[in-house]
């Protein structure tokens, strides 16, 4: 382990222990060595309170374009002073670090900022927004509130996340890409349940949902190409993400809104306007929400799945009422059921894994 790790870990146990901190005086301590760009120093410690870790976490999250991990016995500030081995760890010699050294460190951690508008995943997304709201015109008028808002929502999220990702912040330009990735891959859905009810053709379709994954790819390998040069010594996440298309519960879901909109379409929903448009939206909503779980970070993906299982409920009640009125039988609700029990077991023990990952 490098030296000076060691010199902070130590100081920060003796300090601890000689001054009898207190969590106040632990926060202070904590911010200190963030701001510096070492509080991943302590990250691993074992003799943490559950109140350092805490704390540990925040700064770490905080100040994440701020740390520091390679060359640290080159950088002057972090050199201990010649004072006895209980000096406190706020008394050593933080001089102010020499100019040419501060603008490397910032090199390695940030980015310069270019004209957004000359990107070329940025020009495809906006390309893909222009025609998708050109293509929704033709739709039917009763999907205005639902899937024509939802999917100009979602590509003109593409392209916004894109925007706000050109800054100066690696980690940060990694998060708003994963957005727009995710994104990208509802909008993708979207397109595939409008084909589904033929609002579009398959010539359409095979149109923008090249477009969509060329956009994923200029992303994905910008994000690589970060992850392997500027981002080198950050804790980045993998820039790949896996083709929702081959993920069983996304194709068993795709066949749920299509059973949903076909069962919807009898007359007896033509006065129960709000079961009809309820039980689509949940239907979608699914679909839509598996689709965007995949992306670059873990709690998003749980966020998504989990707001999938949560419209598959839904759906559940609505099917329930729709029983009860006398609108569908129980054969048609048991073969939905099985639809719907396939695709929140996917998901449950997808969700499952993912803490697990989270935990490790």
């Amino acid at each position: 382990m490098n030296q000076v790790i060691t010199q902070i870990q130590q100081k920060y146990r003796e300090n601890r222990e000689l001054k009898n901190y207190s969590i106040f005086d632990i926060d202070i301590s904590l911010k200190e060595l963030a701001d510096r760009g070492l509080i991943w120093v302590l990250k691993d410690l074992k003799d943490m309170s559950d109140g350092e870790k805490i704390l540990i976490d925040h700064y770490l999250n905080e100040y994440r374009a701020n740390q520091i991990y390679d060359n640290l016995d080159g950088i002057p500030y972090l050199q201990p002073s010649n004072e006895s081995a209980t000096t406190p760890l706020n008394q050593y010699s933080l001089n102010p670090v020499p100019v040419k050294k501060e603008k490397q460190t910032k090199k390695q951690q940030h980015l310069d900022v270019r004209d957004v508008k000359q990107f070329i995943g940025y020009k495809k997304a906006k390309e893909l927004e222009e025609k998708i709201i050109e293509l929704c015109k033709s739709f039917p008028s009763y999907e205005k509130k639902h899937v024509i808002d939802q999917i100009h929502r979602s590509a003109k999220s593409i392209k916004e996340r894109i925007a706000i990702g050109e800054q100066i912040y690696i980690g940060e330009k990694f998060s708003q890409y994963s957005m727009s990735i995710g994104s990208a891959k509802e909008t993708s859905a979207w397109l595939q349940i409008s084909l589904g009810q033929k609002y579009i053709t398959q010539e359409q379709y095979d149109d923008l949902d090249c477009l969509v994954n060329q956009v994923v790819s200029i992303l994905t390998k910008t994000l690589c190409h970060l992850k392997d040069n500027e981002g080198k010594g950050i804790d980045l996440p993998n820039p790949y993400t896996p083709n929702v298309n081959n993920f069983g519960a996304y194709k068993n879901a795709l066949l749920l809104v299509e059973r949903i909109y076909e069962i919807t379409r009898q007359r007896e929903y033509w006065r129960e306007k709000d079961l009809l448009y309820g039980m689509r939206q949940c239907s979608t909503s699914c679909v839509a929400n598996i689709a965007e779980a995949h992306q670059l970070y873990i709690p998003k993906k749980f966020r998504f799945f989990n707001d999938s299982l949560k419209a598959l409920q839904g759906l559940d009640s609505l099917l329930e009422t729709s029983l009860n009125k006398g609108i569908i039988s129980k054969e048609t609700l048991k073969e939905i059921d099985g639809l719907r029990f396939s695709i929140r077991n996917v998901l449950t023990t997808k969700m499952s894994n993912i803490s697990d990952e989270k935990a490790s």
